[in-house]
This record gives structure tokens, C-alpha cells and sequence, in this order.
């Protein structure tokens, strides 16, 4: 079989069509879908009716899943799924409502971040007008490492970037929009942003350039607001050089946005591309997904 792919135009986002990822998958097919996977980084599949179980037996065909590290919002009758949602039943947020609004790679908190995610659509918020807002920016860091100019591309070759846990929670609480009636965070933002901190090392490091472990190519490893410094450099120097780095990668060429549809089912590798959501509705339009996280497979080299 060749799988049906409608392509857009970015290096990331191809949809996948003719798959439902409800039922079993010939491992003919399967091994065409995980190759497309690794090749672009980003993959969609439309109109999925999925179960928790059904998603997660569909993720665990990537390799064994890792769990999100905030426990609280993993669904009780099955914590492989990490729910990702604004709204409050009981008083009580059923997922974690600020997810991601920001240019980052999932987990990088750990020492190994997972491979990648896997989101599917329940609930999609509109405007009144019928429009789906809370749209997913990705980027492919493989496009943007492969275009890196020569000078910029030898600064980070071989370096060590430090992450830190207090720079990114000053980054997030300086950049989160404040209610407008009161000027403060939101709750949810609020409890986000304290839960996160309790479960974030102070410093963690991680290349800057990192090798696809199934694919070999080279992609610059980058979240926003959270790298503290550039090990070898100055703190000025380091600095000019995260904002060089910024600046080349949020170029639009790497960009695909992703308008969500209730049953989407979008998937990310955090090795090769970052993401940021978009934070442009409140309650009472409702979000609620859910996500399963991949974690690292054996390296296997390409052919």
C-alpha cells in the first residue's frame, strides 16, 4: 500500500487520509505511517473517533509511552492519557488548561525527552462566528537547522545548552495575557504555572544540535524563554546567540499551523520539531484533548 498523503505547503503537517486509527493496522501500513512520521516530523489524521484505550493502543504501536509528569492530569482509568483541557467540572480543572503556549519541545525537563505526542480532538472551541480557535503552530528544527548560515551554524555545533527551571517559569508568568478586569493570571494559568515549577529541576542540560535517533539528520534543539545559557560562552555572548537562533527559526518557511476539527489527531516529534499553542479563547468555549506521549525507541539507522 501507498498511503494517501494530502500535502500542504510546509516542510511538516501532511495529512494521512483512508486510516482509521480505531481498528487494527496491517503492519505493512503501520511501518508507511511510522516512516512518514520520521520523515516530516508533523502528521495529521482527520475525523478519528478514538477512545482513550484505542489511542493508546494505537501509540504504543510507536514503542513503549512514557507518562506526563504532572500526575493529576492523567485520566484515572487510563494514565497513559494526559488530558489537556480548560474546563471545570465540580470546581475542579479535568486537565490542564494552559498547556503549551509558548515555542518548546514536550518534557524537555527530563534527562531524556520523549519521543514524541500525540494529541486527538474531543472538544474544539469556536467563536461566534464558527471559527475553531486554540490553533497549534509547529516547526520543523531540521528545515531550520539545514538553512542555518554558516557562522551561526558553527557557534552551536557541539555546544551544551542549560536549561532553567526558574528562567522558564519567569518567562511564562511574564508572557501569560492577565485577565483584563483584574490584571491578574487566570486560575488555571495560576495553578499551571505552580504545578510546572514544583516539577522542574533547577538546571538540566541538553545539546544543541541533536541526530534523529531513527533518521540521522541534524535538527537545533529549542524552547523558548527557557535556556538559561550556552555552555563555553559569555553570558552576553550566549545571550546574542539565542537571539540570533530565535529569530532564525521563527521563520515562516518552517512553520505549519494547524486549525483544529473535532477528531484530529495530530502528532509531533519532539526531536525534530517544536510547538506552540494558541491561547485565544476563555470559558466558556471548551477545549478538551487528549494526549499520549511516545517515549524514545531504540536508535534505528535509516537505509
Amino acid at each position: 500500500m501507498t498511503l494517501d498523503i494530502k500535502f500542504v505547503d510546509a516542510p511538516l503537517g501532511h495529512e494521512i487520509r483512508g486510516v482509521d486509527l480505531s481498528k487494527p493496522i496491517p503492519d505493512d501500513v503501520f511501518a508507511e505511517i511510522e516512516a512518514a512520521y520520521d520523515r516530516y516530523g508533523v502528521i495529521v489524521f482527520r475525523g478519528q473517533k478514538l477512545s482513550a484505550e484505542q489511542q493508546v493502543a494505537f501509540s504504543k504501536r510507536f514503542g513503549p509511552l512514557d507518562r506526563y509528569v504532572l500526575e493529576k492530569y492523567n485520566m484515572k482509568s487510563c494514565p497513559e492519557v494526559f488530558i489537556v483541557s480548560n474546563i471545570i467540572e465540580n470546581g475542579e480543572p479535568i486537565g490542564l488548561g494552559d498547556a503549551g503556549r509558548y515555542w518548546h519541545t514536550d518534557m524537555w525537563v527530563t534527562p531524556r525527552p520523549p519521543r514524541g505526542s500525540m494529541l486527538h480532538a474531543i472538544e474544539v472551541p469556536h467563536d461566534k462566528d464558527g471559527k475553531p480557535l486554540g490553533d497549534t503552530w509547529t516547526l520543523n528544527m531540521q528545515a531550520a537547522y539545514d538553512a542555518l548560515p554558516e557562522e551561526l551554524r558553527l557557534k552551536i555545533e557541539g555546544r551544551t545548552a542549560v536549561y532553567s527551571g526558574r528562567k522558564y517559569v519567569e518567562f511564562r508568568i511574564a508572557n501569560t495575557p492577565r485577565d483584563p478586569r483584574t490584571g491578574e493570571l487566570s486560575e488555571a494559568d495560576r495553578v499551571g504555572m505552580e504545578e510546572r515549577a514544583r516539577n522542574i529541576a533547577p538546571e538540566i542540560s541538553h545539546p544543541m544540535v541533536k541526530v534523529h535517533p531513527r533518521t540521522g539528520r541534524k535538527s537545533i534543539y529549542y524552547s523558548e524563554g527557557s535556556i538559561d545559557r550556552i555552555e563555553g560562552y559569555s553570558h552576553e555572548e550566549s545571550e546574542r546567540i539565542l537571539e540570533a537562533l530565535h529569530r532564525h527559526v521563527m521563520q515562516p518557511q518552517f512553520m505549519y499551523r494547524h486549525v483544529w476539527q473535532v477528531g484530529d489527531v495530530l502528532m509531533w516529534d519532539n526531536c525534530s520539531c517544536i510547538h506552540k499553542a494558541i491561547g485565544d479563547f476563555e470559558w466558556p468555549q471548551r477545549r478538551h484533548m487528549h494526549r499520549t506521549t511516545l517515549g524514545n525507541p531504540p536508535a534505528r539507522a535509516s537505509a
